[in-house]
């Protein structure tokens, strides 16, 4: 086990050697990790199913190589863990007896809670062979694979982590340096506070651009052309309607709790302003208008 305020880390950390990555999963976001390590000077490896994601990651240069398995070890300072949430679980557990003590180990998934709880009963069943903190870069595309990988792609966009209380802060504060050399803008929050405030910046909008595609498709049916008129506005509120099915109806199942509290919120304001509608109240509506303009200049 890992002990002591300060973590012992492995040499790469220290600039004993030239730091080395494995990136688990070449997708979007592992893809983009490889890219953004390897701008970044680290030597990076990978582990995905496809071949053909290796072979173009190698071609790129953004690694030196990779496997379609989990090796027996992996002699590197950072892995990260950039998997389907159905697969994390069994990621972290490949990891163990597998990297060296001092590794530091991210996720990159969504949803915290689930990942984050699992580390901490590993630690506090006294098997702590590596730092894990959790971590979820907040951006992304509708387009999936590693094809879309863009090194750049956390550059100016926060970056979530949500480390255990007792993580060495030396840790936390290498992992920090790492994203922040991105571009990216760390930030801090609990697994739970995540899991609850992404599903009212994420995962809802996602929904309603469903739900607004699905509607918009209705009225056409109906006898009207509404999705030939759809111009600027509609085609960015849906773009994310696009997104892989597959990953979001793990991400909605799985955060349920969260994106239900966060619907009957989003609920009540669209009552509030349906009933301004029924009213004929347009100065109702105006001052919803300009409250959403106060709350839209909290973006950074």
């Amino acid at each position: 086990m890992l002990d002591g305020p300060e973590g012992i880390l492995t040499p790469g950390w220290s600039g004993h050697r030239i730091p080395k990555a494995c990136i688990l999963g070449l997708g979007l976001i592992g893809g983009s990790w490889a890219g953004a390590l390897y701008q970044s000077g680290w030597e990076v490896f990978a582990v995905d199913p496809e071949k053909a994601s290796i072979d173009e990651a190698v071609c790129r240069g953004w690694i030196q190589g990779g496997w379609t398995e989990m090796p027996p070890f992996l002699e590197v300072d950072l892995v990260v863990l950039a998997l389907p949430l159905q697969m994390l679980a069994k990621g972290y557990d490949l990891l163990l007896g597998r990297i060296p003590k001092g590794t530091i180990v991210t996720d990159v998934g969504s949803i915290k809670t689930e990942i984050c709880n699992k580390s901490q009963m590993n630690v506090q069943n006294g098997s702590r062979d590596f730092y894990f903190v959790g971590g979820h870069p907040m951006t992304g595309s509708e387009q999936s694979g590693f094809g879309a990988a863009n090194p750049n792609l956390f550059r100016n966009y926060p970056y979530v982590l949500t480390p255990a209380g007792d993580c060495p802060p030396n840790v936390v504060q290498k992992l920090v340096a790492v994203i922040q050399g991105f571009g990216a803008k760390a930030v801090f929050r609990e697994p739970r506070d995540h899991d609850v405030e992404v599903a009212m910046v994420s995962h809802i909008p996602h929904l309603l651009a469903v739900a607004l595609a699905l509607a918009t498709h209705d009225v056409s049916q109906e006898g009207g052309a509404a999705l030939a008129l759809a111009g600027r506005s509609f085609r960015e509120l849906t773009r994310i309607a696009d997104s892989s099915p597959e990953m979001w109806k793990e991400i909605m199942v799985r955060n349920s709790d969260a994106i239900l509290g966060g619907l009957t919120l989003w609920e009540q304001r669209i009552q509030e302003l349906r009933d301004s509608l029924q009213r004929g109240d347009g100065e109702a509506i105006a001052e919803a208008f300009r409250k959403a303009h106060v709350v839209r200049g909290y973006i950074n």
